[in-house]
């Protein structure tokens, strides 16, 4: 027996936070009945969105699988764009139910991203209670001066009263820098630097937790191992 939300995100259909927003909308039925956020979907339960039946049996129980990705410049990480713009989605592999982004990369920065088709293991990915570390290399326009360090790594307010926070800086080369974080809040790099007056010229994403790109090409993909995806267990 599951809670709504929790079915929803699990089987891939949506986050726990955007299932409340869905069941509340009245599109969701289980027994042909409108479905209130609380109720429980047991085996045997009939669940349609939107007046269409979902299997929920099978994707339930299909197999967990994890890629990474190498992400270009100028993708966009969405299933569709009114700009017509080429998406993450359009160099992926078919899969049992459909795949979920972890997280995500702006259309401006090149990198690791990670997608699944489990949405308890995607929400883990994320959660920043967890805190897996993201590996960043960035060019700025200017040199970081060591004031400029210290409040990034104290924290500055960025998108409306949050806060971007470096957890390791790194100088490489002439206004290059390895990054550490520690969250995935949206343009956080870029938002925290502008903060500052610095400007992003390049953002490239190279780890994920324990996973790195390798010898990966631009827009290639590698499934990972049970072993890599058993070390995620939590």
């Amino acid at each position: 027996m599951y809670r709504l939300q929790k079915l929803l995100s699990k089987i891939g259909i949506c986050s726990r936070r955007s299932a409340e927003k869905l069941i509340e909308s009245g599109y969701i039925k289980v027994n042909d009945s409108i479905a209130k956020v609380g109720d429980k979907w047991k085996h045997g339960d009939l669940l349609s969105i939107k007046g269409k039946d979902i299997d929920v049996d099978n994707l339930l129980y299909q197999n967990i699988e994890v890629i990474k990705y190498f992400k270009p410049l100028g993708e966009i990480v969405s299933r569709s764009d009114p700009h017509n713009t080429r998406t993450v989605f359009d160099s992926l592999p078919d899969v049992d139910g459909k795949w979920i982004n972890v997280g995500r990369l702006d259309v401006e920065t090149t990198g690791l991203l990670l997608f699944t088709n489990d949405g308890d293991l995607a929400n883990t990915l994320m959660h920043p209670s967890f805190s897996f570390k993201r590996e960043y290399i960035v060019h700025t326009d200017k040199v970081l001066t060591k004031n400029d360090i210290i409040h990034l790594l104290k924290g500055v307010p960025i998108n409306d009263d949050d806060i971007g926070k470096f957890e390791n800086i790194e100088k490489l080369d002439n206004n290059i820098y390895k990054v550490i974080l520690s969250s995935g809040k949206n343009r956080e790099i870029r938002n925290s630097l502008n903060f500052l007056k610095i400007k992003t010229l390049k953002l490239h994403r190279t780890k994920y937790s324990f996973l790195e790109l390798d010898d990966m090409s631009e827009g290639e993909y590698r499934y990972l191992t049970k072993d890599d995806i058993s070390n995620f267990s939590i």
